[in-house]
């Protein structure tokens, strides 16, 4: 009997483990911030010049989900998850994404503000891509390998010229700046093949064209495809989604998207957009998007991107919705006089180039002939980020509310920078 009590116990104990690893992941840790205790911490340790860990990194949130208004103690709480995996997220972010949509960095002219999104670009000056579009031409003009040689080690020359670097919107020297230049740049690299990020199902546009041409050449075919072409690509918000309640507003998708443009060397060397894509620029930049998340794993930078994003999209329906005012806190130390440290942004970066090439050997009666392709490929991308509407759902579960009721209750004390709440199952509906 008392062998077969213990078999039954040792049944009973694997069967339950998978059922509670399966109700841990159903949950995550949410984690609450007071901005009325954040600011007063801020006021006293910057003037000390030594502020807490905690206050510089958003108390470890890695993802903001929202805010919550604590109409008791006049406060705003937002909300977000820990997760060990991802990157920080920075108050400095926050700050400059909250004084942008608050309109403090629009610049007076005369007598008018002109405001702008945050955002970035890297640009070629256009005489080097009148000097490139002259070689190209000869490259693919040539017949002799070691001319072609020649010409290509003249293109990764040229290309390799400073392009400059534009920030709009936001301070130029900024960690928020600079995630956006990186982001940017190494897209540059993603987009031409330079990197392989080794994603099942997902080719740089180099890769895409490349198949093409090697596949005509194979089966003695001209290529189908023109090589010859320059595209814009940028990071621009997708869908954008919030649900809301009384006094609590919840995050219910932020998309990056990868946009993209064809554009044309005019003959006096200025560069402009066609108005249409290329079809297989577009394709390259649907897979991109389809597989942000993805590539964000692999390279940190796209999820701090997205970071900036989410901060954006807060911030503006913060001032969309007079949270400020709704709540009585005062936010204007965040909005006036908190000092965002200074991150050194390069004004200028070296263009990035890369050349795929292959060499198909065709024999025929009395000898054979070989086949030299290059795709050649350079040039700046741009970031045009831009949250100006939101699609705002009114959440009529009562789940949204009960969530607030939560993290509330849990508050430990009026002085408490943050604390932390369960994100249970009842709430998936809105992760």
């Amino acid at each position: 009997m008392k062998k077969l009590l213990l078999v039954l116990l040792i049944f009973l104990c694997i069967l339950a483990f998978p059922y509670e690893k399966a109700k841990a992941a159903r949950q995550q840790k949410g984690r609450a911030i007071s901005l009325r205790v954040l600011q007063k911490i801020a006021k006293k340790c910057v003037s000390k010049q030594k502020c807490p860990y905690n206050l510089l990194y958003l108390c470890g949130i890695k993802k903001v989900l929202g805010y919550v208004i604590d109409e008791k103690n006049k406060d705003i709480i937002l909300i977000g998850i820990v997760d060990e995996t991802s990157p920080p997220l920075y108050l400095d972010d926050f700050v400059v994404a909250l004084r942008n949509a608050y309109f403090k960095y629009a610049k007076l002219i005369g007598y008018v503000y002109y405001y702008s999104n945050p955002g970035c670009s890297i640009d070629p000056d256009s005489k080097v891509l009148k000097k490139l579009d002259k070689i190209g031409k000869k490259i693919y003009s040539y017949t002799s390998l070691e001319e072609i040689q020649d010409l290509l080690k003249n293109w990764h020359k040229v290309c390799h010229e400073p392009q400059k670097v534009s920030v709009f919107g936001i301070p130029f020297d900024t960690h928020f700046a600079k995630v956006m230049v990186e982001a940017d740049y190494y897209m540059k690299r993603i987009v031409d093949g330079s990197v392989n990020l080794k994603i099942k199902g997902f080719k740089s546009l180099t890769d895409i064209i490349f198949d093409i041409i090697r596949k005509d050449i194979t089966q003695g075919k001209p290529p189908s495809v023109p090589i010859n072409f320059m595209n814009r690509f940028w990071f621009y918000p997708g869908e954008i989604k919030f649900h809301e309640s009384k006094g609590i507003a919840y995050i219910t998708q932020v998309e990056v998207r990868l946009l993209t443009e064809e554009q044309f060397l005019t003959r006096r060397g200025e560069i402009r957009g066609k108005g249409k894509a290329n079809p297989l620029a577009e394709k390259f930049a649907r897979s991109f998007t389809a597989k942000y998340s993805e590539i964000a794993k692999i390279k940190p930078i796209y999820a701090e991107l997205e970071g900036l994003f989410r901060f954006v999209a807060l911030a503006k329906l913060m001032k969309f919705k007079d949270v400020i005012l709704e709540s009585g806190l005062s936010l204007d130390y965040l909005l006036e006089e908190y000092p965002v440290k200074r991150v050194p942004v390069n004004r200028k970066l070296p263009g990035i180039s890369n050349v795929k090439d292959f060499i198909y050997k065709k024999e025929f009666t009395g000898g054979y002939r070989k086949f030299y392709f290059c795709i050649p490929s350079c040039g700046g991308v741009s970031i045009d980020i831009k949250v100006d509407s939101h699609m705002i759902i009114k959440d009529n579960t009562g789940k949204l509310f009960k969530l607030k009721k939560l993290i509330l209750k849990t508050r430990p004390s009026f002085e408490a920078l943050f604390w932390d709440f369960l994100l249970k199952d009842e709430f998936g509906k809105f992760l």
